[in-house]
C-alpha cells in the first residue's frame, strides 16, 4: 500500500532532521597549496588556538613557538630531496597589558599587537609563500611539518632579546653544537610536565614540471 501524501511528508521532514554524516569539519591544522603553472607552493595553518591545551598555555604566559618546515622532494625511484626551508612564529601573551604579541622570522613582517585570540587565530591562518619551486623539469611533491612548542625556561633570555629584535637562536633555530643536548633535555623536561607539543605532517601529491616550449620562428 503507498503511503498517504502526508506521511511522505512526514519521514522527509523526520529524514531532513537526523544529523547528517556531510557536516562541516574543521579546517586542517596545515594545508598547502601548489601553483600548477610554476609548482611554487604555500601553505595555510588552521586555528590552532581551539585546541584548549594551547589555549590554556598562551593565557598561562608561555609563549608558544610555531615552526612550518617545508621540504620539496623530486619523486623517482629513490626520491631525492631537492631543498627545504623553515617559517618561525612566536606568540606571547602579556597579561598586565592584556595583550598578545606575534612575530614572524621575516624581514618583511613587523611584531604585531592584537587584543584577543580571535585575532591572533586570525593572524596566525593567514596564507604564506614559501620560497621554494622546482628549477628545472620533472615530477615533485612537498612535505611540510607543522611543530606547535612552548619554549622551555632556559629558553627565555633567548627570547627577550629576540623580542627587543635581536633574532637569536631561540627563534632562528641556529644554536651552537653543544646545546643540542641541553634542548633535548628540555623538550623531555616539556612532555613530563605535560605542557603543549603538537606536531602535524601534510604532504601533496605528486606533481609535473613541463619543460618550457621555445617560442617558434616567427610568433
Amino acid at each position: 500500500m503507498t503511503p498517504p501524501p502526508a506521511l511522505w511528508l512526514a519521514l522527509l521532514e523526520a529524514s531532513l532532521a537526523l544529523p547528517s554524516g556531510t557536516a562541516a569539519q574543521p579546517p586542517p591544522p596545515l594545508t598547502l597549496d601548489v601553483a600548477p603553472a610554476t609548482g611554487s607552493l604555500s601553505f595555510r595553518i588552521g586555528d590552532l588556538l581551539a585546541d584548549p591545551g594551547l589555549t590554556e598555555a598562551v593565557l598561562s604566559g608561555l609563549p608558544l613557538r610555531i615552526t612550518v618546515r617545508t621540504e620539496l622532494w623530486r619523486d623517482r625511484f629513490i626520491d631525492g630531496l631537492v631543498d627545504q626551508t623553515t617559517w618561525y612564529a612566536l606568540l606571547l601573551y602579556e597579561p598586565l597589558e592584556a595583550r598578545l604579541r606575534l612575530r614572524i622570522s621575516s624581514s618583511s613582517a613587523a611584531e604585531r599587537t592584537l587584543g584577543s585570540l580571535e585575532a591572533a587565530a586570525q593572524a596566525l591562518r593567514d596564507t604564506v609563500s614559501v620560497d621554494l619551486r622546482p628549477d628545472r623539469p620533472g615530477r615533485y611533491y612537498y612535505v611540510a611539518t607543522l611543530q606547535v612548542e612552548t619554549l622551555a625556561l632556559s629558553d627565555l633570555e633567548e627570547l627577550r632579546r629576540w623580542l627587543r629584535g635581536e633574532l637569536g637562536p631561540a627563534v632562528s633555530g641556529e644554536r651552537e653544537p653543544e646545546s643540542a643536548v641541553a634542548t633535548g633535555l628540555q623538550r623531555l623536561l616539556v612532555r613530563m610536565l605535560g605542557l603543549p607539543n603538537r606536531r602535524f605532517e601534510a604532504r601533496t601529491t605528486a606533481f609535473e614540471i613541463h619543460p618550457t616550449q621555445p617560442p617558434r620562428p616567427g610568433a
